[in-house]
């Protein structure tokens, strides 16, 4: 089947406040920014689809990591309500881009759907690294927030849909993915935390929080290679609700 056109719709899950080089692998420190958390909404064909669900609440957040902020409609549920339309059994497929907190915050909330993870991150979630730990909040993805068998546990690259791909990009965390969109505009890659800001990839400069950083440089190459335009994990210059025009992919 040859592949189909989609729309997207950046979606504004809140803020962090934190030092740059936390983004950056040695750069930028004692820099403050201020970067948001994004969900992303890829809808058409008959389907309507999230990337990643943002955070279930700031107050856990700013005991364990940063400051939060996150103002009224910067839910996953109010979101797409107001940005699309749209009720949570309305989705049919959420894509996981990875399971830090603040990628899979209400899983719980979507119940008619099928949720894509790589086999990979499921694993080192329900199991992670000593310095991952503080990063994964296991009732946001166990079997109190989804049922087993609502899983698809991807592995390695997978077509979701024709024109929508994952593809294994590790590094920050052990089964990260990023998905890939076939869009009227080229080819868009929303990069989950391999790449947290446009720099990461345009600059070639992997992120701080990172289970190998050999990983992390090879997945931002391939974002590179592939995409035509990104939207990182937590990249500033993307407005919310925003449908076109995304950071273009700086070619060598």
């Amino acid at each position: 089947m040859k592949s189909m056109k989609w729309k997207v719709k950046a979606l504004k899950m809140g803020d962090l406040i934190v030092e740059k080089s936390t983004l950056l692998y040695c750069q930028n420190y004692g820099e403050k920014i201020r970067i948001p958390m994004w969900s992303v909404a890829i809808y058409g064909n008959g389907h309507k689809i999230l990337v990643d669900t943002g955070i279930d609440a700031c107050d856990w957040i700013i005991q364990k990591l940063s400051p939060c902020e996150r103002q009224p409609g910067e839910d996953i549920v109010s979101a797409i309500k107001e940005q699309l339309g749209w009720s949570p059994d309305d989705v049919d497929i959420v894509i996981n881009t990875h399971l830090h907190h603040d990628h899979c915050g209400e899983n719980r909330s979507f119940k008619n759907c099928r949720f894509y993870v790589q086999e990979k991150e499921y694993q080192a979630a329900m199991n992670p690294a000593e310095h991952q730990k503080k990063l994964y909040k296991k009732e946001l993805f166990d079997q109190n927030a989804v049922n087993y068998f609502d899983w698809v546990f991807v592995k390695g690259e997978e077509e979701i849909l024709p024109g929508i791909k994952v593809i294994p990009t590790p590094g920050h965390s052990a089964g990260q993915q990023s998905v890939l969109v076939n869009t009227e505009e080229g080819i868009l890659c929303i990069t989950g935390d391999a790449a947290n800001l446009v720099e990461n990839v345009n600059r070639h400069i992997p992120v701080t929080f990172a289970v190998s950083l050999v990983d992390e440089l090879a997945s931002l190459e391939r974002i590179r290679r592939i995409a035509d335009f990104i939207i990182p994990g937590h990249e500033p210059s993307i407005k919310n609700g925003q449908a076109s025009g995304f950071p273009r992919v700086e070619k060598d």
